[in-house]
């Protein structure tokens, strides 16, 4: 088959095994079902109690008619793999059929879509070892029985250990459609009756009818397009709807299960293996699973900036960038083997993992690929930086019995990990030297290092142009626009650079540019993501195009442009400085190789985009919301760094932490950041070098000779979160006390007291005899530069004020703290300075 009618092929059935649930949403929303005695006569299959089971799955033929007006031709034209509604020969075959027949498969297509739904939820793992808890979770609460309308969504990250213990879970999603609020889950109070749940999905389900519409339609013709936006689409509004809340036993009864997987998540996995079984060639495995990362963020991100005009731009375009070339690289595997967007099943974080039929020269188009991203980064980062990629065969029998998909994530791990080792593989390498570059108009003068060109009066490499060009427009658009290279826009906001094959353009406006429809007519238009962030905490991620979250939040000014970060260092009280915070999820490894006690595919692209959400998602809104002043230079995946004025650095880190707790609900689960307060002329790579290290001495936190990690590590102290906070309230009672004295007895505390007690602290922490008499000091300094100097008190008045808000506050705490304490008194301090100093 010609390769463009078989990408639309693949779009087509993937299209088919995306919607094969859609009946679970239209029934629990109460849909009208005309003719569902002859509905569920053809599509659901009869239990042994000769009562038709799986209603479900004749609601998904009734359903798909409902938004067949708002999605691409299904019915007539070019339908292949299926029959359209004229080929009589063929007219089981279509995609409607295919889509509601999985659990009364006959033809071969629909077995396909039906094989591909137990391998997503592993069901060819024995019943006894599925469902050893299903007895025990038929009741979510005392008393309180749930169905498929009431059961609400199980939060995955709160259910798993790193041991594969499981955990009973406290909390539910909100049947909400995707926002940064919702995304949070609640405490089970009690559960909704049935007609509560019924309006629930009812006004859901109007909501994504509502949002089809907003898909613009002339992308329905191109699939592989339109498939993308539906994608997403698919995920706002279903992505808190449980996939699965029972399953019938061999004698014909139901039984409850966990609802921990959403519809979304089961899907999407459906849709990617049940392309890929489609497409397979041979005998023996059928997939091969492709994983690509992108090796050496760091230096890409923070590599050496020689020009400190517009570095904040350019800061922020390179991390944009990392994301941008990550969808790229992805992008570039699944037209190499002809595949949708679907077959993609994460991306976060520099990391993506694609579902690939195993076909005859699979292995050598993956290597093609990898020989172009190769080029690519040789070229403009000179070998610091690329993406790899790593195949690993797999077969329907690793989804399932067993510890054999356990097996399947240990070597997908153990490939990828090759795969980094063998970076660019320069010994092989038959081609002209890789480093050849020619120097006409010097080296960059922003990075010192490639060879540049010269443009209206400057001398730096397309590269970094690109980078602070991008920069610049993510404050002024929200839409990225790919197509070919030879082919597709050229604007003011076009990107110089050839990426990877592509050219990219930002865009604001959609009626601007007609809604793209044009490009579509074209055949040029191969991909529209919308990257922009919610205007409201609770309005749903849909805006009519497919979604990356690969934007987060960049503090503007009044006329908004970027801040510079000598200009973000004012924005805070007291002295000029910038605070930069890094940090990622502890232990992590360890959790995705062991915490699901039953693991399968679909559970564990739920759990990587659970945990991707926080960062990518609700971190980005958050700074929006409260903290203004922030710049998120990446946040995804499991890992964060910000920069901003200092004090909102540090408010931000404690609000972080309950933020996160509060989502993931498992004390289990927690992330360790360092703190690093600095004057904003500081190099990007020091700041970068500066604050892993930070990092790295929170993530060596002991307590009893174990490290445990779940740390912050502040001006060069490492203490847990609930130190820190507790020192974030001392810090804030030392400022109300410094305050109450000059108020109420006009006296003001001298900064020779304070910094005094940085000493008294080290020597609380000190091992010499003469450090035990840090308490002497205190009590000397505090009564002879203090209380001694408050005017209009007698004797009992002073001793009575030095027990009150000294000896216990600030003593008693420095006893505790020692030399930790230094993190509330710098604050203080750090407040109190003047900006010119």
């Amino acid at each position: 088959m010609e390769r463009k009618r078989l990408l639309e092929a693949s779009a087509r059935f993937a299209l088919s095994a995306l919607l094969h649930d859609l009946g679970k949403f239209a029934e629990r929303a109460g849909m009208e079902a005309a003719n569902l005695d002859g509905h569920k006569a053809v599509y659901c299959p009869l239990s042994p109690k000769k009562t038709y089971s799986h209603v479900h799955a004749a609601y998904t033929a009734m359903a798909v008619d409902v938004i067949e007006r708002s999605i691409p031709d299904i019915r007539k034209g070019e339908m292949t793999p299926f029959s359209s509604w004229g080929d009589l020969e063929r007219k089981d075959d279509s995609l409607i059929n295919a889509a509601a027949m999985h659990h009364k498969p006959e033809t071969k297509l629909q077995k396909i879509i039906a094989q591909a739904d137990r391998l997503a939820s592993g069901f060819e793992r024995s019943e006894a070892d599925l469902y050893q808890h299903a007895q025990e979770e038929r009741e979510e609460s005392p008393g309180k029985r749930v169905d498929h309308y009431t059961a609400r969504l199980w939060p995955l990250l709160e259910t798993i250990t790193p041991t594969g213990n499981f955990r009973q879970p406290r909390h539910r999603y909100p049947l909400k459609a995707m926002a940064p609020e919702t995304l949070f889950p609640v405490p089970v109070t009690e559960h909704p009756n049935k007609d509560h749940s019924r309006k629930e999905y009812e006004s859901l389900w109007q909501d994504f009818i509502a949002g089809l519409e907003k898909i613009p339609s002339s992308h329905r013709h191109s699939l592989p397009l339109w498939l993308d936006h539906f994608d997403s689409l698919w995920l706002t509004f279903t992505y808190a709807i449980p996939s699965a809340t029972a399953t019938r036993t061999a004698d014909g009864t139901f039984l409850s299960i966990p609802a921990d997987v959403s519809l979304h998540d089961h899907s999407k996995a459906v849709a990617a293996l049940a392309v890929a079984l489609w497409r397979h060639e041979g005998d023996g495995k059928e997939f091969l699973l492709i994983q690509g990362d992108f090796f050496g963020i760091q230096e890409f991100i923070f590599h050496p900036d020689e020009a400190s005009e517009h570095a904040a731009k350019r800061l922020r375009g390179r991390s944009f960038m990392v994301a941008l070339l990550t969808e790229l690289a992805a992008m570039k595997v699944l037209e190499a083997f002809d595949l949708p967007a679907t077959s993609q099943i994460t991306n976060a974080a520099g990391k993506f993992l694609i579902v690939a039929p195993r076909i005859e020269n699979g292995q050598e188009r993956l290597q093609e690929v990898q020989k172009e991203l190769d080029r690519w980064f040789l070229q403009h980062t000179f070998g610091n930086s690329g993406i790899g990629l790593a195949a690993t065969e797999a077969e329907c029998a690793d989804f399932g019995k067993g510890n054999s998909f356990k097996n399947l994530m240990d070597r997908l791990h153990r490939d990828l990990d090759r795969c980094k080792r063998q970076r660019f593989d320069l010994c092989n390498a038959s081609e002209d030297p890789v480093f050849a570059a020619t120097y006409d108009h010097g080296a960059c003068t922003i990075d010192g290092r490639m060879p540049a060109v010269r443009e209206a009066g400057k001398t730096v490499c397309p590269l970094c142009r690109d980078q602070e060009k991008m920069g610049s427009l993510l404050v002024k658009k929200n839409r990225l626009l790919i197509t070919r290279l030879e082919r597709g826009p050229l604007s003011d906001d076009t990107l110089a650079l050839d990426y990877l094959g592509y050219r990219v353009t930002f865009t604001g406006s959609e009626e601007i540019s007609g809604r793209f429809g044009n490009l579509v007519r074209e055949e040029t238009l191969l991909r529209a993501w919308d990257f922009s962030l919610p205007e409201n905490g609770a309005a749903p991620l849909w805006n009519g195009y497919a979604r990356r979250a690969i934007n987060g939040f960049v503090s503007r000014d009044e006329k908004d442009q970027i801040v510079e970060f000598s200009d973000l260092a004012t924005k805070g009280k007291g002295v000029a400085a910038l605070g930069i915070v890094k940090g990622d999820v502890d232990n992590l490894g360890e959790f995705f190789r062991n915490g699901l006690q039953h693991p399968t595919f679909a559970r564990m692209a739920s759990l990587s985009r659970q945990l991707n959400s926080f960062f990518a998602l609700c971190l980005p809104w958050r700074c929006r919301d409260k903290f203004p002043n922030t710049y998120t230079i990446f946040a995804g995946g499991d890992d964060f760094f910000l920069l901003g004025p200092w004090k909102e650095q540090l408010d931000l880190l404690a609000d972080m932490r309950q933020e996160f707790a509060r989502y993931v609900r498992n004390e289990g689960i927690h992330f360790s950041a360092g703190f690093v307060m600095t004057k904003p002329g500081i190099p990007v790579p020091s700041l970068a070098e500066l604050s892993e290290h930070a990092l790295g001495q929170a993530k060596k936190r002991q307590e009893e000779g174990k490290t445990v990690k779940n740390a912050v590590t502040c001006w060069q102290r490492t203490v847990s979160w609930d130190d820190f906070e507790g020192l974030r309230g001392i810090e804030k009672e030392l400022t109300a006390l410094v305050q109450w004295l000059e108020e109420t007895h006009k006296f003001t505390v001298g900064t020779a007291y304070l910094y005094g007690l940085l000493h008294l602290c080290a020597m609380a922490n000190g091992k010499k005899p003469e450090d035990a008499l840090w308490r002497s000091w205190f009590v000397y300094r505090t009564w002879r530069m203090l209380v001694d100097r408050i005017p209009g008190l007698d004797e009992a008045q002073r001793k009575e004020l030095y027990q009150r808000k000294f000896a216990a506050p600030i003593g008693e705490r420095i006893a505790h703290h020692k030399e930790n304490f230094k993190i509330a008194l710098f604050a203080h301090l750090y407040q109190q300075r003047e900006k010119s100093q």
